[in-house]
């Protein structure tokens, strides 16, 4: 028995259909765990460089104990074809409601103990949401774009931040008619722990995206 996620992609569209595709083998259920790392706890996890990989037993001990919550635990039912893969999703909204802001991490593994006592954990980080970012840094400073992943239309009136290594907010505005903010210059020069690590948009209480600024560019 063995289960898998399909890839690292980890926004997941607020519109239409909300599962998260789970691949299994020889199982006809699934232990399914997700847990939060809230939105002021997002730029610890980026720069330790645990998001978006596998978790560890430690690891997933650590979030419990100091670096996030439980929000869910049960199984998933799967109907197993012998020695085939299986695709099976995970109702998201079903299963967790109202999400907060902040950024999730689902764990799985077969119900059944395999004797293969594995370090890392099968893990989907994943947040939902209908806000897609975009950010280019220029001589002027850094220019954010924010635009519905349902139309591609520009969002206005979004609450957009700019978040440094050290977890201080830089700066804060809200998106004008093109979906558009400008952070000034002077931030983007900060050095050290000063220095633009993350944008998050947040529209309304439950609409929220961001996006890593320390990783290569597109």
């Amino acid at each position: 028995p063995s289960v898998r996620f399909t890839g690292r992609a980890y926004v997941l569209p607020s519109r239409g259909q909300q599962g998260i595709p789970l691949v299994s083998i020889n199982t006809d259920s699934v232990d399914v765990e997700v847990f939060r790392i809230g939105d002021r706890a997002l730029a610890g996890q980026l720069d330790g460089g645990d998001f978006g990989r596998h978790l560890s037993t430690w690891d997933v001990k650590t979030i419990k104990q100091r670096k996030g919550e439980k929000t869910y635990e049960g199984k998933l039912s799967i109907s197993p074809k012998l020695n085939a893969e299986v695709t099976t999703a995970f109702p998201v909204s079903d299963a967790l409601g109202t999400l907060k802001p902040g950024v999730y991490a689902m764990t799985a593994k077969p119900t059944k103990p395999t004797g293969d006592d594995r370090y890392q954990i099968a893990t989907q980080w994943f947040i939902v949401s209908d806000l897609g970012l975009t950010a280019l840094n220029g001589d002027d400073g850094i220019h954010a774009f924010v635009r519905s992943l349902e139309s591609a239309n520009p969002v206005a009136g979004t609450e957009v931040r700019l978040v440094a290594r050290n977890n201080d907010v830089l700066a804060t505005a809200k998106t004008d008619g093109n979906g558009h903010v400008l952070f000034e210059a002077a931030l983007a020069r900060g050095e050290g722990g000063l220095q633009p690590a993350i944008l998050v948009a947040q529209n309304g209480s439950t609409d929220y995206a961001f996006l890593d600024l320390t990783t290569a560019a597109f």
